[in-house]
């Protein structure tokens, strides 16, 4: 298995969640939660070794100011390069234009493999404005990067985490990022149902959806039902680890039935093929 959507934090944030709490409205909006862990490569690893997975993509949380930007992205790239095989370093850009292209050029020279989990004010209760995102969304372009973004469903119980951007600024975000590899987080917050919509289709064709939470939020037909609108090519296996063990989620897709090869497709192949076969190289 790889897993698409996991979380560490640097030493520093494990030590100062209280004072980070405090300053960074982003991080505040889950792990002001105690019950939130909050977990180093270290645990990452010895998880992956339990529940039979191959290589992670690490992200850290949407900071908004440079400074724990680099200093979180320091902490993934250095993970990635202590353990090249096992790690896939996605990095958070801040929220200003110019500091993010700046981080982003620094990070992506030392090995960034994506950005993400971005969230837009998708934690809050609306999109930031598109003009100051495009310039951000025109350098990842530039670089190739796919980008993984933080949505949730419009509708349902609340938790830590859960904003009021609805779907169509979703549909804003999506378009924005044409020529993007697009991940869209937790199901797209149910995003990929409009895809029987034409229009919504046509522009959805480099968008692929991750599985994170997907057991807190669906019963098990969603993936049938995923499958039925999106095919299975395009959906990325993601636990949101240490919310949720990644056996969990390989037991729920065998028990909603589905077949070995579109098993290997969203656990494993789909994620090779978006990352680039250099990826298999190294697992």
């Amino acid at each position: 298995m790889i897993d698409f959507h996991t979380h560490i934090f640097s030493p520093y944030a494990r030590d100062h969640r209280d004072k980070l709490v405090k300053e960074e409205p982003f991080f505040s909006f889950i792990y002001a939660d105690k019950g939130e862990r909050m977990i180093g490569v270290e645990e990452l690893l010895e998880a992956m070794e339990e529940n039979g997975v191959e290589a992670s993509v690490v992200c850290g949380s949407p900071w908004q100011g440079a400074e724990p930007c680099r200093r979180e992205n320091d902490y993934l790239l250095e993970s990635s390069h202590q353990y090249p095989d096992k790690i896939i370093p996605f990095i958070i850009l801040p929220q200003e234009g110019k500091a993010a292209i700046a981080e982003l050029e620094r990070c992506v020279a030392a090995g960034a493999r994506g950005v993400g989990e971005l969230a837009p004010g998708t934690y809050g209760d609306r999109l930031w404005a598109l003009e100051t995102m495009r310039p951000i969304f025109e350098a990842i372009k530039e670089k190739g990067l796919p980008v993984l973004i933080h949505c949730n469903e419009p509708v349902g119980h609340p938790y830590p985490g859960k904003g009021k951007v609805g779907l169509s600024e979703i549909e804003a975000l999506v378009n924005a990022l044409q020529g993007v590899k697009v991940i869209l987080a937790h199901w797209g917050g149910g995003f990929f149902f409009y895809e029987l919509m034409p229009e919504i289709a046509a522009c959805c064709k480099g968008v692929y959806y991750d599985t994170a939470a997907s057991p807190f939020l669906y019963n098990k037909k969603i993936y049938k039902t995923a499958i039925a609108i999106i095919g299975p090519l395009r959906i990325l296996f993601g636990s949101d680890y240490p919310l949720i063990q990644p056996q969990r989620y390989k037991r729920e897709m065998r028990e909603a039935g589905l077949a070995e090869e579109v098993l290997e497709a969203i656990l494993r192949l789909n994620a090779l093929r978006l990352l680039g076969n250099s990826l298999e190289s190294n697992i």
